[in-house]
């Protein structure tokens, strides 16, 4: 009896670590494999490559006053230590009890978060769950919690106990960051649905308030330009007093489409004294290449009188080269 245990134990040993190795998985004598467990039953756990460390994000957008919510998805597995002889049905829950959220970070109440796939299965013979848990944010009173404190959010996602495993306790949750912004401008924007106001009804001005009528002359051709060293740049534009505008684009010119600008501030006034800010945009390197025009649209229509573009950064290194201006109700 000795000599076969003797030879047996090694074995035995060398295959558990084999088959550690080979899953890639959190090793033996982590809390996954807990050296104390109360039971043999097999673990079930989060342990997510795609969101390292089982981190999620969200995003969401305080366009004067309301949230908006950006179209992101955090989605992850569950696992189980070693397959099972039936299907096994698991679920999460949000858990604000379990966030520990960094400094400046608000521990958002339930309701914050929307879980589209609260209920996944593990099939028979599988370790992992055939469909992976969906979450979004979801508008209500726990996320507009941030419109007060200015910042990002978090809470906690938990897996519930199933029959016939236990909850490895260190890989039980993913935890989701909502990332908050403030905002009235959408980023890459069209003027879909949109009507272009006459070029006779707005008027557009640099710093010096000197009328650059070029910007409005409704022709493409007669481009208005600086070299880019002379920059960053500053427009205002003029519309009829209240008018609801949508949105702003500058429109390249046929021959320097690559020319015109990559970011700006957005202001808005009723007054000229009083600004509010819409927020800070930048174009994609594929949209500046495509020599599409340089969309600002609004989340929500602003009332305004001025329209103010600053710190208006060129595309090129060479000139800021504009066709036109257009404003959109």
């Amino acid at each position: 009896m000795k000599s076969i245990l003797k030879i047996t134990l090694p074995a035995l040993v060398g295959l558990a670590t084999l088959f550690t190795a080979c899953q890639s998985e959190p090793e033996v004598g982590s809390n996954l494999y807990d050296k104390a467990a109360s039971s043999n039953l097999p673990k079930l756990y989060i342990h997510d490559l795609a969101n390292l460390g089982n981190q999620g994000a969200l995003r969401v957008v305080n366009a004067n006053g309301e949230l908006n919510l950006l179209e992101d998805t955090v989605k992850f597995y569950v696992r189980l230590s070693s397959p099972l002889d039936r299907d096994l049905e698991v679920s999460v829950a949000e858990n604000p009890s379990a966030t520990k959220a960094a400094s400046g970070v608000t521990v958002l109440d339930k309701g914050a978060i929307n879980i589209l796939t609260p209920t996944v299965t593990i099939a028979k013979g599988s370790t992992v769950s055939a469909d992976p848990i969906k979450v979004v944010a979801q508008k209500g009173n726990a996320l507009d919690t941030l419109k007060t404190t200015h910042g990002n959010g978090a809470t906690t996602l938990t897996l519930n106990a199933a029959q016939g495993v236990e909850v490895a306790s260190s890989y039980a949750n993913m935890h989701i960051t909502v990332n908050y912004k403030e905002s009235n401008v959408v980023e890459n924007g069209n003027t879909n649905g949109l009507t272009a106001m006459d070029i006779s009804e707005y008027f557009v001005y640099d710093n010096q308030n000197n009328a650059l009528e070029k910007l409005y002359d409704g022709n493409l051709s007669t481009v208005w330009f600086k070299a880019s060293n002379e920059g960053p740049f500053t427009f205002v534009i003029a519309v009829p007093e209240n008018t609801n505008v949508s949105a702003i684009t500058l429109e390249p010119s046929p021959r320097y489409v690559n020319w015109v600008a990559k970011s700006m501030t957005v202001e808005t006034s009723e007054d000229w004294n009083t600004w509010t800010s819409q927020g800070e945009i930048t174009r994609s390197d594929n949209s500046i290449s495509s020599g599409e025009p340089f969309v600002v649209r609004f989340t929500k229509p602003v009332k305004c009188t001025y329209v103010r573009l600053s710190n208006v950064q060129p595309a090129s290194s060479r000139y800021l080269v504009i066709g036109e201006m257009k404003v959109y109700k």
